[in-house]
């Protein structure tokens, strides 16, 4: 018997024990795959109040209609140390205990945060009155439950007195079972342990990621309640102007007059909302966007932020299509981000594919939970992040791969990589450095060289040009400070006065922030999913892949090209940061000392450029399979990332 498990390929040891380790995971938490709704108690009818914890005891009555999974309740600790409570749920009418449990507080320095209170009721029929009752177990001060004040049908005593509020909670029940999302995950379960056990001749980067792209990223368009990335609203109003025919924003607003965009007459009806994490308010939005449709008449709503329509065509076409066919407003939205993630697949797989070296650390990056989020969602950012690292694999691929002579047309992708970039986000023109690294020898001569990249350029000087005259004046009115008016110093006059503030501000905002950015590249949506087993074991696994996948380079990469993607890469990186300071001054006032609104996502399409700067082929790695270990891992991840949305949204 030993002889025999000897003779079984290590792969499909590793396999079995994942798909096991899985399974018993899946067991364990099968009840997040359930259908559930709630009675929400959170819906901001009256006044925000603070009820305090210490030396208190609250009694909120309410009524149950089914059985119960779990109440979320909001509270705040700021006592600076984790508080335990005492929950009891008792039946209103005769006292008797239903359910009872001690539950954590976290600390949450100011802020809200939601406590599951895991106190099932399983065996209602009909209508049940029930009392939940907590009080501290640790006392601690600065301990507050987050309540409502208003004229309301239930009642909270606080120390037997009656008040006018309510607390601020969500009461979850369960029902069925979610197929769809069930045999997304199965799925998508299947896959992962598939990846590690695939032939070696099938597993190239590239293919790892438009496998798990494909799979995690349709998982997700699909759980993901609409509006929950970042700026989401604003992601969903450009793409529906663009899919209404607007589709050469920002040089010129063709069909209709600039500050305006064309939406569905009864746009209001989408009830845009942020979902509460853990309040399992998911299921009941979701249902509500599947039981609507927008008008086939259209209308002219003024927003005046500009449109660059590049970044929008997928959207745009997803959701013309989805109109055309009359989907669903939950249809059309999911036909656009659909739409998205197949051009994010299409770059990705390119970029992937024309790297020279460091295949696997780019091919990681480009599937990293919040790449295959932002990629499966409405957001710009899938097609900004795929041009992005499109343009580096290529800048790579022309300096560095020994067979490739270059001419006018190949320079001129180079340009159009570069102005779709600067059209998105102005600042990542700074990469464009990058194309110094393309030796003159690569052209059949001198004049060819300085022809090839002149007519590259074209575009992006005229195009680029043009669009900064045109949106330079709202810069402008955004540089001042938040007091306004028409003698206040804008944030680029007071960089003029005191020229050494750029410096300061940037190093004072990453001795504050680089922490939160690290986590940041590990939480989805509008910073509302945190994957916290990820937070640490993520950023070292990429690092670690980096570490470990320089082995084609060889002496390739020299000083110079070093330097240049070192600079390109501090010179982008700081090139964000100040547009930030300078673009918003809400955010940031003038002379602020640390710059607020920056988001680790910013900076995916260049965390390559680190690791091909200060990497080095002497770090030696004689892993099999290496693609296929790293891919399965962040399949994993990824898994994980799906599980979360589920768990976090329904």
């Amino acid at each position: 018997m030993k002889e025999k498990l000897k003779k079984i390929p290590p792969k499909y040891i590793v396999a079995g024990v994942v798909l096991m380790v899985m399974l018993l995971l899946l067991v364990k938490h099968r009840s997040i795959f359930y259908n559930s709704n709630q009675d929400n108690y959170n819906d901001m009818s009256g006044e925000e109040e603070h009820i305090a914890a210490e030396d208190t005891v609250v009694s909120q009555y309410f009524t149950i209609s089914g059985n119960m999974q779990n109440i979320a309740l909001l509270m705040t600790n700021d006592s600076g140390e984790d508080v335990t409570i005492h929950a009891v749920l008792r039946d209103a009418d005769t006292n008797e205990v239903l359910n009872d449990i001690m539950c954590n507080v976290p600390k949450s320095t100011g802020t809200e945060e939601v406590i599951n209170l895991e106190l099932a009721v399983a065996g209602v029929d009909g209508t049940k009155n029930v009392c939940l009752t907590m009080e501290e177990v640790t006392k601690a001060s600065e301990v507050y439950y987050c309540t409502l004040s208003g004229d309301y049908a239930q009642t909270l005593l606080v120390n037997g007195e009656t008040t006018p509020q309510r607390l601020r909670m969500s009461v979850v029940y369960g029902s069925g079972l979610n197929k769809t999302f069930f045999l997304l995950f199965a799925f998508a379960m299947s896959v992962v342990i598939g990846i590690f056990v695939i032939p070696e001749k099938w597993a190239k980067p590239e293919n790892m990621v438009l496998v798990l792209a494909a799979v995690m990223g349709i998982s997700m368009a699909v759980i993901n309640p609409a509006f929950q990335e970042c700026d989401g609203p604003s992601h969903f109003y450009r793409s529906m102007d663009v899919s209404y025919g607007n589709v050469l924003g920002s040089f010129g607003n063709f069909t209709h007059e600039a500050g305006e965009i064309y939406v569905p007459e009864n746009v209001q009806e989408i009830a845009y909302r942020q979902l509460t994490p853990n309040g399992s308010e998911g299921t009941a939005y979701m249902e509500y966007l599947k039981s609507h449709k927008f008008s086939k008449n259209k209308i002219k709503m003024t927003y005046y932020d500009s449109v660059t329509s590049v970044v929008y065509w997928p959207q745009g076409l997803g959701i013309f299509l989805g109109r055309t066919f009359n989907f669903s407003i939950y249809g059309v939205i999911l036909m656009g981000r659909i739409f998205n993630l197949l051009a994010y697949m299409g770059l990705a797989y390119a970029a992937v594919r024309f790297m020279p070296f460091y295949k696997n650390l780019m091919a990681m990056f480009a599937v990293m939970p919040l790449s295959i989020y932002q990629a499966s969602s409405l957001s710009q950012d899938a097609v900004l992040n795929g041009v992005g690292f499109l343009f580096v694999a290529l800048c790579c691929y022309y300096a560095f791969d020994e067979k490739v002579k270059l001419n006018w047309k190949k320079t001129l992708v180079l340009g159009l990589l570069l102005l779709m970039m600067f059209l998105s986000k102005y600042v990542y023109a700074c990469l464009g450095l990058l194309v110094f690294m393309i030796p003159k020898d690569k052209f059949n001569s001198r004049k060819d060289y300085w022809k090839s990249f002149i007519i590259a350029l074209l575009p992006f000087v005229i195009l680029g040009g043009y669009v900064m005259l045109r949106v330079s004046s709202g810069i402008s009115g955004l540089q001042a400070g938040a007091s306004g008016g028409a003698d206040t110093m804008t944030q680029m006059q007071y960089l003029k006065m005191y020229p050494a503030a750029a410096v300061k501000v940037i190093i004072s905002t990453l001795l504050v922030n680089i922490n939160a950015y690290l986590m940041q590249l590990n939480i989805l949506g509008s910073m509302n999913y945190p994957l916290t087993l990820f937070l640490v074991f993520g950023p070292c696994f990429l690092l670690g892949v980096g570490l470990l996948d320089g082995q084609e380079v060889r002496g390739r990469i020299k000083i110079r090209h070093r330097i240049i993607m070192l600079l390109a890469f501090i010179i982008t990186f700081a090139a964000i940061m100040m547009g930030l300071y300078i673009g918003d001054g809400i955010a940031n006032p003038v002379g602020a000392s640390v710059i607020n609104g920056i988001q680790g996502r910013y900076f995916i399409l260049m965390l390559v450029l680190p690791f091909l700067a200060l990497g080095s082929d002497w770090v030696k790695q004689d892993i099999r399979h290496f693609t296929v270990k790293c891919s399965g891992i962040m399949g994993i991840m990824l898994l994980y990332a799906v599980f979360m949305l589920v768990n976090t949204c329904y």
